[in-house]
């Protein structure tokens, strides 16, 4: 069955729900969690599997669309169990921005998190090709490498040096 998802205003206010195939074909707004995932003090980054309809073999954090009704807190959660087998511990709201991906017809309000990933790594091959663990260095160096990264990629950079900042 089609997942049904909150269409949102600017302030993130509910206005309605429609089917994802009509959110995403009409470039509506839409609610999602992106999620900076620590395991053994490294920053696990996917790589979206090829056959993704948007961004596909792009690198990027967890990131799972909020269904209708849904908290950003569960679909975090959620998102880390089902593309990478981790339980999300300590999960940790750090920001929240509106990312529009004009190439890829997508809009939607970004809630970021970090939270410590704990278990065994299983990858979801529907949703993910590779994993890699990196330092936040490493994931910098990314970034700026020329390679295709995601932009909730580098807002969730953004938006964690500022909690961290914000922290000192």
């Amino acid at each position: 069955m089609e997942e049904i998802l909150d269409v949102v205003d600017g302030n993130d206010n509910v206005l309605g729900q429609k089917l994802r195939s009509e959110v995403e074909a009409k470039g509506l707004r839409y609610r999602a969690a992106e999620i900076i995932v620590f395991v053994d003090g490294k920053i696990l980054i996917e790589k979206r599997a090829s056959t993704k309809p948007k961004r596909p073999g792009h690198y990027s954090v967890v990131g799972e669309t909020v269904k209708a009704r849904e908290s950003y807190e569960h679909a975090a959660v959620r998102g880390v169990n089902e593309e990478t087998g981790l339980d999300a511990k300590w999960l940790k709201q750090i920001g929240k921005t509106m990312i529009r991906d004009k190439n890829a017809n997508d809009f939607y309000i970004m809630t970021a998190f970090i939270c410590e990933g704990k278990g065994k790594i299983k990858v979801q091959k529907e949703e993910v090709d590779e994993v890699k663990l990196l330092s936040e260095k490493e994931v910098e160096k990314l970034i700026n490498s020329g390679e295709k990264v995601t932009q909730a990629l580098v807002e969730c950079m953004k938006l964690y040096k500022a909690y961290k900042g914000a922290a000192k």
